[in-house]
C-alpha cells in the first residue's frame, strides 16, 4: 500500500474530533525558527521521528495516568498517529520508538514526576511545545521543496494538516483544564 494512502487514512480518524473542539483555530502558530531554514527529507525523517517519540512516549504515559477523559482520548489518538507517522517514514511495521535525547528525557522524566493534580496539565502543555515543534519541522522542510511530487513531501503535507488540527484540539484542552 503506498505511503500516502496510509497517512491519509490515518489523518482522517483526526478530522470528526476537530469538530468536538471549540475555540480560535491554531493554524497560525509562530514558525520564525522554520522560516529561517529548510530541511533535506532526511533531516526531516530523523527530527520528525525524534520529536514524535517523544509524544508516543509520553501519549502512552498519558494514557495510563491522565485523568480527564477528553486528555485519555487525545492521547489515543496521539499515541496512534506517532505509531502510524513512524511506520510511513520507516517502512517498517513496528518500528522501535528512537532513543530521547537528554532534553526529551528530561521532559518525559518530569512529566512521570508530575502530580497528579499536575499531570493532565503538564502533559498537555508538552504537547503543544512538541506540536509546535512538529509543525515548524514539517514547514521548514516544505518550504525548500520546488516540487509537490515526491511522497515526502506529501507526507509533510498531510502530517502539517493533521498537527494543526492537534494543536486546536490542545489549545481547547489547555482552556477547558484551566477553566
Amino acid at each position: 500500500m503506498n505511503r500516502r494512502h496510509i497517512l491519509a487514512a490515518a489523518s482522517g480518524v483526526a478530522v470528526p474530533v476537530l469538530l468536538l473542539a471549540k475555540g480560535p483555530p491554531a493554524f497560525a502558530q509562530n514558525t520564525t525558527t522554520a522560516s529561517d531554514m529548510t530541511l533535506s527529507a532526511a533531516q526531516h525523517k530523523m527530527q520528525t521521528l525524534q520529536i514524535g517519540s517523544l509524544a508516543l512516549q509520553t501519549s502512552q504515559l498519558a494514557l495510563q495516568r491522565a485523568k480527564n477523559a477528553r486528555v485519555r482520548e487525545f492521547a489515543g489518538f496521539e499515541r496512534n498517529e506517532q505509531m502510524t507517522i513512524a511506520q510511513v517514514l520507516t517502512d517498517t511495521q513496528a518500528p522501535e520508538p528512537m532513543t530521547l535525547d537528554q532534553t526529551s528525557a528530561g521532559i518525559l522524566q518530569a512529566l512521570s514526576s508530575a502530580s497528579d493534580s499536575q499531570f493532565d496539565t503538564t502533559y498537555v502543555t508538552q504537547q503543544i511545545q512538541g506540536h509546535t515543534q512538529l509543525l515548524q519541522v514539517q514547514q521548514a522542510f516544505l518550504q525548500g521543496q520546488s516540487s509537490m511530487a515526491s511522497d515526502d513531501v506529501h507526507i509533510a503535507m498531510l502530517a502539517r494538516t493533521t498537527i494543526q488540527m492537534h494543536l486546536t484540539m490542545l489549545n481547547d484542552l489547555q482552556s477547558a483544564l484551566q477553566g
